[in-house]
């Protein structure tokens, strides 16, 4: 399966939006989503942090461990002018 190009900000709206149906991460503030400079791996990209706002950070955390994965197969980090 070929992966979409989808630029950083793209990529953090995505993860965020699908963070926040996670229960106790509803009000998760934000990510950063930034290019993994070594690409002998699957992914182009990783998220550095999150701002939990009034979330759990736990329940965040483990919500990213399973959101990231998914779209790390699915997107690849692109520059799009």
């Amino acid at each position: 399966m070929e992966k979409i190009p989808k630029t950083k900000d793209e990529i953090q709206r995505l993860i965020i939006a699908e963070l926040r149906n996670f229960a106790q991460c509803e009000r998760a503030w934000g990510i950063v989503v930034v290019p993994i400079v070594d690409h002998t791996g699957v992914a182009t990209w990783t998220v550095s942090r999150f701002h939990r706002g009034q979330s759990s950070a736990y329940a965040c955390d483990r919500a990213l461990q399973r959101i990231v994965p998914h779209y790390q197969r699915l997107y690849d980090l692109a520059e799009k002018h």
